[in-house]
């Protein structure tokens, strides 16, 4: 009973010394903070898969108690540790069930969502009341305006570019207001695939569960989810108002827009994949298609959303449904 007992307790100490060790250097080297972001909460989706919920939420609770005694701020480990450790135990405990791809990968989005909310709750109590997201784009905006305004000063005509780019930065900022919701779920959606798909590739590295998971090559929007945009599209375009009610349809439209581009990259990667092989290559080559044409970055969403359309609609992969080619090695 006592070596039952044991194992599992020097087990989550050890992940709990892991865990904190990697918060506290996102924490205080920047430039190991994205990733800290990915890989921070691998030791706790391994304790989850080996031990299960109740041993790694002991363990996230003892971390965040660490990293208070190491910071000295009290807010420190819940704004540090929800968005990035919540995701990671949600992750072990679908793959320790055997859940299914998109069932885990729905509960990690999900989870990275709540992080989002707590984080700007506690923002929110910080800033006293306030709401800490329009207050910090606010400062953004001012900020970007006050730099603009010292590299345009002296130029001919500087105050007619300048109330341009005044118009645009202040768009700019009541469309992230007006488009939060969708933002945010679309935010969590990228995070949380991101962080799975970390969980996946450490946990087969580590030997802890061989979980079965779909290509991104191999995802693909339902047909139904083609139709309910393009319908929504045209209702929301016809709306003129800007009630409550019509906003919230921009912001389903807009959700359903990200699905159909995730469509559309994933037909792009499916017929690139059959030239290049490396997934890490692929990524490459998108990242530096991004750099280079960023500024036909809006043009390049909106052929993405069309080729989602068309993939969903005829099935170019001959998929029956999502998830049918699922990796197995």
């Amino acid at each position: 009973m006592k070596k039952n007992t044991a194992a599992p307790l020097c087990e989550g100490a050890i992940v709990t010394a892991l865990t904190t060790v990697l918060m506290v250097m996102g924490m205080y080297v920047p430039a190991f903070g994205m990733f800290t972001l990915f890989i921070g909460g691998i030791p706790l989706m391994w304790l989850t898969i080996k031990r299960g919920l109740y041993i790694s939420a002991a363990s996230l609770a003892a971390s965040m108690l660490l990293m208070f005694a190491i910071s000295g701020n009290f807010l420190s480990g819940p704004l540090t540790c929800f968005m990035t450790l919540l995701p990671s135990i949600a992750a072990g405990y679908c793959m320790r069930r055997s859940s299914g791809y998109y069932t885990a990968l729905t509960a990690v989005s999900a989870a990275v969502a709540l992080g989002y909310i707590i984080d700007i709750m506690i923002m929110n109590a910080m800033a006293g009341g306030d709401n800490a997201v329009i207050k910090m784009l606010d400062e953004s905006v001012g900020t970007l305006k006050t730099m603009m305004s010292g590299y345009l000063s002296g130029i001919p005509e500087s105050e007619t570019i300048m109330q341009t780019l005044n118009e645009g930065l202040d768009a700019g900022k009541n469309a992230v207001i007006s488009y939060f919701p969708a933002l945010l779920i679309i935010a969590s959606a990228v995070t949380g695939y991101a962080i799975f798909s970390a969980c996946i590739f450490f946990a087969r590295r580590l030997r802890a569960k061989n979980y079965e998971y779909v290509k991104f090559s191999m995802i693909k929007a339902p047909k139904s989810v083609c139709t309910v945009a393009v319908i929504l599209m045209i209702i929301s375009f016809l709306s003129s108002d800007s009630t409550i009610y019509t906003l919230a349809l921009k912001n389903v439209v807009a959700v359903l827009a990200f699905l159909l581009v995730a469509d559309g990259m994933s037909l792009v990667d499916f017929k690139l994949s059959a030239k290049v092989k490396s997934g890490y290559k692929r990524f490459l080559i998108y990242i530096l298609a991004m750099m280079i044409g960023y500024m036909f970055l809006s043009l390049i969403i909106y052929a993405l959303m069309f080729m989602g359309m068309f993939d969903a609609n005829m099935d170019f992969r001959v998929l029956k449904r999502a998830g049918d080619d699922i990796e197995k090695q």
